[in-house]
């Protein structure tokens, strides 16, 4: 990647307009415990490295499991196709800048999500020669229910970019040579909320006073969230242990024809060295042997990498919630003088 390219990445702000924050909370308490994505639409000012999110749209048909939370289906091309059209034609000269998700922290580490943001950045540099990262805006609505707003900014790394862009790709060798694990996939753009009179406005006219007696009840949604967290994480370590035991059948069959090869090697030295007892002035030959093995493929890790971040996020929700929840406890006790 060119170092110019790299320096205007490195600098990038985002600036998400208040209203798209507002239609983001909605879709995701209408979607949770489910998932929601769209296309994302805006506006990137080179000169000052800020990118302006001004419009969302939900796709049609949502998805809520799986690697379907973020589909490449041919109607959701159409679809975000469309209405940026549409965009067009109401003088609003937005352009596509990537995608949202709602979800809990860590499921838009999807092997569906990196290839589609790799796609479109393919697609603008050959076609545009725009160099601007895509942007993926994650929003996860179970932080709502402890009144937090979890909200972010992801563009791929320039680590991972480096790797997806070298001829060896995903072998353990490339990902230490370009500094890429589980935890660097992605990496955060910092982003602010760029609010609005008319949106002051709006949220002045809401009627909070009929939502506190939920918060009152003992009964939190505590326990839905981390079921749910439970049962992602459980599903990405079965996923991780599958692509760990192809690696082992990978090390053990390595194993297998590297002792074949030695065993090989040894025959051909004794039979040179018989050869030579028999007839001293005979010619010996050495011959490769990749002609006579071939040993097994390296595997990629690119499918443990996604597995390993998602096991690594879905651990880290619960470590936080854990905290939080121990924290109330832990008042709650002291103010009952227990």
């Amino acid at each position: 990647m060119p170092e110019q390219e790299n320096d205007h990445n490195s600098s990038l702000t985002v600036q998400i307009n208040a209203s798209v924050a507002l239609k983001l909370a909605k879709i995701g308490e209408d979607h949770y415990p489910g998932t929601s994505s769209g296309p994302i639409y805006g506006f990137d000012e080179k000169e000052s490295s800020v990118i302006n999110i001004s419009h969302i749209m939900s796709f049609p048909g949502q998805h809520t499991s799986g690697d379907d939370v973020f589909n490449t289906r041919s109607s959701n091309v159409k679809f975000q196709n469309d209405f940026l059209s549409k965009l067009r034609e109401s003088k609003i000269g937005a352009k596509l800048l990537g995608w949202y998700v709602t979800c809990t922290n860590g499921k838009h580490i999807r092997q569906t999500v990196i290839e589609s943001v790799l796609h479109l950045q393919e697609n603008n540099r050959k076609e545009n020669a725009d160099n601007t990262p895509v942007l993926i805006l994650v929003y996860d609505p179970s932080k709502a229910l402890d009144s937090l707003l979890s909200l972010k900014v992801l563009k791929l790394s320039d680590a991972f970019l480096n790797t997806w862009n070298s001829e060896a790709r995903f072998v353990a060798r490339n990902l230490i040579d370009n500094r890429l694990s589980y935890k660097n996939i992605f990496e955060e753009v910092p982003a602010e909320i760029k609010n609005s009179h008319l949106t002051n406005l709006k949220v002045q006219e809401l009627d909070l006073s009929n939502t506190y007696g939920d918060d009152l009840e003992l009964n939190s949604n505590y326990l839905k969230s981390t079921v749910q967290n439970v049962e992602q994480l459980t599903e990405a370590i079965d996923n991780f242990n599958h692509n760990l035991g192809n690696f082992n059948y990978f090390q053990r069959s390595l194993s297998r024809e590297v002792t074949k090869v030695n065993q090989w090697k040894l025959r051909t030295k004794q039979e040179n060295i018989d050869k030579l007892k028999a007839d001293p002035s005979a010619t010996v030959t050495e011959p490769d042997w990749k002609t006579q093995f071939k040993l097994p493929q390296v595997p990629s890790k690119y499918e443990n990498l996604v597995a390993s971040g998602l096991v690594n996020s879905y651990s880290t929700n619960l470590e936080v919630a854990g905290s939080v929840e121990h924290g109330k406890t832990s008042g709650v006790k002291e103010s009952l003088d227990l």
